[in-house]
């Protein structure tokens, strides 16, 4: 019989978990397996119980949103062996999951964790912490995590946008000098987004096909200083069309990044507040999280191939 950890984060999305829970827990049963119920009390809860008694199950699952998920990852690399991931999304954007095609529907999603097949996903890492899809900074990065909980849960997406728009005005460029694998930029950026992910904050900024989550490398993208409102109307059609200008943004991809920045940057990491820094290291940790997805996926994220779940 597998033993399960089951973390659920009963407030993320529109509480969406405490209507399906029981549906939830008679598929684990079915699958025979052992499961053990924790539901999160305060941030970063999801973090040390991952940690304290993750050693003890062959499998965590969690459900909630991409920040429970980013607490749940963070509370398993302290392990000395990472057990098997689930994850049932049930948050506002759920990016994570959208990368790797796991259901929306949460029945759905909760039958791939006890029949889908294991990926060996990429991990960042940011100066002394994880993040599981996405480090960045500047414009709109802020709004996952100042926006209230209770605008998620009623208008969705919509919130992120609402918000958004309260921070236009605000947009300040910061001078980086940035180390990459092949080179070195300097300028002044308005935004920073490093990923692992098909799509940040609800965004595709890439093609699909132009990411593989196991190859060991970011996906990054920053946006040069703005110097009107043309400009910034230039970038965000360049970005909603997915041509994206070379003049005014810096794309490339990476398996290490350094950083130092002439004044301190507030990062956001997988939605949540990273910290103020003006000097970041970010490594691409290649296939360390063990994570079930379904199998059409894995065309698409995948350069390698993948097993049974353990």
């Amino acid at each position: 019989m597998k033993k399960v950890l089951f973390i659920i984060n009963p407030t993320a999305g529109k509480e969406r978990m405490k209507r399906y829970l029981m549906s939830v827990l008679d598929l684990f049963t079915k699958a025979d397996w052992d499961v053990t119920v924790h539901i999160t009390q305060a941030a970063l809860d999801a973090t040390n119980v991952a940690q304290k008694q993750g050693a003890d199950f062959d499998m965590i699952v969690c459900s909630g949103g991409d920040g429970t998920l980013s607490e749940t990852i963070s509370g398993m690399t302290r392990l000395y062996r990472l057990p098997v991931l689930g994850y049932i999304p049930a948050g506002t954007t759920n990016d994570f999951a959208s990368s790797l095609r796991i259901p929306k529907v949460m029945r759905h999603a909760a039958e791939l964790v006890t029949q889908g097949k294991v990926f060996r996903c990429d991990l960042g890492s940011f100066n002394d912490k994880f993040f599981t899809y996405v480090a960045g900074f500047g414009a709109f990065t802020e709004v996952s995590y100042t926006t209230p909980q209770e605008w998620k849960n009623m208008l969705g997406k919509t919130a992120y946008f609402i918000e958004g728009l309260k921070h236009l005005a605000e947009i300040k460029p910061h001078h980086m000098r940035i180390t990459y694998d092949e080179g070195v930029v300097e300028d002044d950026f308005v935004l920073g987004l490093v990923s692992n992910s098909v799509s940040v904050a609800g965004y595709k900024a890439y093609k699909k096909e132009d990411i593989k989550m196991d190859d060991g490398l970011f996906e990054v993208l920053f946006i040069r200083d703005l110097k009107n409102a043309l400009e910034l109307q230039e970038v965000l059609n360049a970005l909603l069309t997915k041509h994206l200008d070379a003049t005014k943004m810096f794309r490339c991809s990476s398996r290490h990044l350094h950083i130092v920045c002439d004044d301190e940057v507030r990062w956001t990491l997988d939605g949540e507040d990273g910290g103020s820094w003006d000097e970041v290291d970010l490594f691409n940790h290649q296939q360390v999280l063990p994570i079930i997805c379904g199998d059409e996926a894995l065309e698409d994220i995948s350069s390698q191939m993948v097993g049974e779940p353990e």
